[in-house]
């Protein structure tokens, strides 16, 4: 399975659950790269996707098996400081003027949650500049939104901007501010077989498990919000 890389925890658990124990191997990664590799070469029996637009292309290259796709969970944006710190932050207008240096996103360029954080910047305006336009000189493109929260976790100069899920798999992080839903993008995990794979039926089989109760519980716990779509 290729699954996006805030998805690590919660799948990781889920897989633990299976029914008679068969094994999931996972990859995990940036959506974009992962679309990319599947478009390339499917080699995943399962895609999940931390937005809809990577998901589309993957579709668009007929790599998915008609009507597999379905949403299966949404998310939130959180501002998060290394646990060290004391600063507040009440809106994305203060991320301009708090003490800190650095601005730690997954790649603005492709990765879902870069994009994310980028549109929620843009959307907010500081005189005649946005937010975002006062702010990119600061931005350190991480590869993942895993690899942003790990660059916060060791440095006490640097803000990051991650998903909720993520904030909470971390001690070594504060939450400054949530990203009130209506200010915030509408993010969404989309989620589809990949077509031409030998495992078919045990792929079908996973899908369905996450889209089941108890896995619901498990995604809810780590901090995902479940969809039914």
């Amino acid at each position: 399975m290729f699954a996006a890389a805030s998805l690590r925890d919660a799948l990781t658990e889920i897989a633990r659950t299976r029914p008679g124990g068969a094994r999931v191997d996972f990859n995990f990664g940036p959506s974009n790269a992962l679309a990319r590799q599947i478009i390339a070469a499917p080699r995943a029996d399962v895609y999940l996707s931390a937005n809809d637009e990577w998901m589309d292309e993957v579709q668009k290259a007929g790599r998915l098996v008609p009507g597999t796709r379905r949403t299966l969970l949404s998310n939130g944006l959180v501002v998060i400081a290394n646990a060290e710190t004391s600063f507040e932050v009440a809106s994305a207008e203060d991320l301009v003027t708090a003490p800190y240096k650095h601005l730690a996103l997954a790649d603005p360029k492709g990765v879902p949650a870069g994009r994310y954080a980028r549109e929620w910047l843009e959307a907010a305006s500081l005189g005649h500049d946005t937010v975002w336009a006062r702010l990119r000189d600061r931005v350190v493109p991480a590869l993942d939104v895993r690899a942003a929260l790990l660059l916060v976790e060791k440095k006490s100069d640097t803000v990051g901007i991650v998903y909720r899920s993520d904030a909470k798999s971390s001690r070594r992080i504060r939450v400054v501010l949530e990203v009130p839903e209506d200010d915030g993008p509408e993010i969404r995990y989309p989620a589809a077989l990949v077509s031409g794979r030998p495992y078919g039926a045990e792929a079908k089989q996973f899908l369905e498990q996450l889209g089941a109760k108890a896995a619901s519980r498990i995604f809810e716990a780590h901090g995902f919000s479940t969809v039914k779509d």
